[in-house]
């Protein structure tokens, strides 16, 4: 699998590419840099998640992004980007305790997640989108060896035991995460993000070889499948970019109309495909979980049950009637937007739809201007919507994706604008005119 930076460039190019990187990240003092790229760092491996951290922890790092904020010379921190979106549903989430069936645990979560949400999302603008891409990657690294170091030594990271949620043992390994399709989002985040823009070949072949020997062992359908997309979009794009100005157009409308013969192809094949999955057409009973879901999110559909209103213990009459309902316990609604939709009704539904729809706009006005950043956003941004099909993935500590990914992209962009040169007329100087 190859860069789409040009062969000479690649080689040879780990020596260059810390050099280019050390004097992107000195634009805001050593010091300031060295602050803001561990934080990222940080946030990533503290957001991952794995048992759960009580708040304090979160906030015995908040010296590190308000250090690095103190520190950045002021024309530095005027390109950080404020993004409206992202912070409106993070304030929404805070202003929902007025409502929540379940306060206790929303004030929990809030303490917990709301401070690494915002710093996260403000530095991963902050810094130059190739420093924030280094320092995700080596938190990613940190958390593949924690995962493997687990898997290894403690078996019950190798199955689900039976609790109150798990009737029976569940196959699939998951580390230290909670829960395998907890693990599986991060791995797949992870593959995208090496595959596109780790530039040493064998470091990239090995960690990419070895998510998907993860991935295997997770036994996530959800995780497999958004794996098997990024796969397929990274051989699209290498396609996209070989195949010549005049010809883009024609291979993205053909992609398409092949895109669009697959799906209906899957559509009528829907029942052999999910047997092969080992799975059914209730997709592992999640049909009924979202009807159930449904059903209450109508009796409070602008504001939803707030942070935490559902699905926590002691669970509370819209919880239990969801599982009467069900026949079952669950953790979850087990679709991303119906779960927003329960905790934040309308309104935080059309927040997150928002910025769904911004991170594709986002990705594709880097594809020709960027390519490298903009086939990472188009492929996280479609794997995080893939997987937000059966999975809760647009809340909480997978938020913290989402938001980066906005502040590296937008970043980007605003580095193109600033860099390229103007396509307006110059007008002539106010002493040539009365010359004429």
């Amino acid at each position: 699998m190859t860069s789409v930076l040009p062969r000479h460039e690649v080689r040879g190019s780990s020596r260059l590419q810390r050099e280019v990187t050390r004097g992107k990240a000195a634009e805001l003092g050593p010091l300031a840099a060295s602050l803001a790229t561990v934080y990222l760092a940080i946030a990533f491996i503290l957001a991952a998640p794995v048992y759960p951290l009580e708040p304090y922890v979160w906030t015995l790092m908040l010296p590190l992004p308000f250090g690095a904020l103190l520190l950045t010379p002021a024309d530095r921190l005027r390109r950080m980007v404020i993004d409206g979106p992202a912070l409106g549903l993070i304030a929404f989430t805070v202003i929902s305790l007025a409502w929540t069936l379940n306060q206790p645990q929303a004030i929990f979560e809030i303490r917990r997640d709301v401070p690494l949400l915002v710093t996260a999302s403000l530095i991963s603008s902050l810094l130059k989108p190739e420093v924030a891409l280094t320092a995700i990657r080596r938190a990613m690294y940190a958390m593949i060896t924690i995962t493997t170091f687990a898997l290894i030594v403690f078996p019950e990271t190798r199955q689900h035991t039976r609790t109150g949620l798990y009737v029976d043992d569940l196959p699939g390994w998951h580390g230290f995460f909670i829960h395998k399709n907890i693990m599986a989002p991060f791995l797949v985040f992870m593959l995208a993000t090496v595959l596109i823009t780790e530039e040493r070949t064998r470091r990239r072949d090995f960690v990419v070889l070895w998510i998907g020997v993860l991935l295997v062992g997770s036994d996530s359908a959800t995780g497999l499948t958004a794996a098997a997309l990024v796969v397929a979009l990274r051989f699209w794009f290498r396609a996209f970019h070989g195949s010549g100005e005049r010809w883009k157009a024609g291979y993205v409308m053909s992609s398409m109309l092949v895109g669009l013969v697959l799906f209906m192809g899957a559509m009528a094949s829907l029942a052999t495909i999910v047997q092969a999955y080992g799975k059914n057409l209730t997709f592992s009973g999640r049909t009924f979980i979202w009807t159930a879901s449904l059903n209450a999110a109508a009796d409070a559909p602008m504001l939803g049950y707030g942070r935490a209103g559902v699905f926590w213990r002691p669970a509370n009459e819209v919880t239990r009637q969801i599982w009467r309902d069900v026949g079952f316990v669950v953790p979850h609604a087990h679709n991303g937007v119906i779960d927003v939709l329960l905790a934040y009704g309308l309104v935080g539904v059309g927040l997150v739809i928002v910025m769904l729809v911004t991170n594709f706009t986002k990705g594709l006005a880097l594809v020709r201007r960027s390519p490298r950043i903009g086939e990472w956003v188009i492929t996280i941004a479609a794997a995080q919507l893939l997987m937000g099909f059966s999975e809760n993935v647009f809340q909480g500590h997978f938020f913290l994706y989402i938001l980066v990914l906005r502040g590296i992209a937008q970043r980007a962009l605003n580095d193109l604008d600033e860099n390229e040169p103007s396509l307006a007329p110059v007008e002539a100087p106010p002493s040539l005119v009365r010359n004429r």
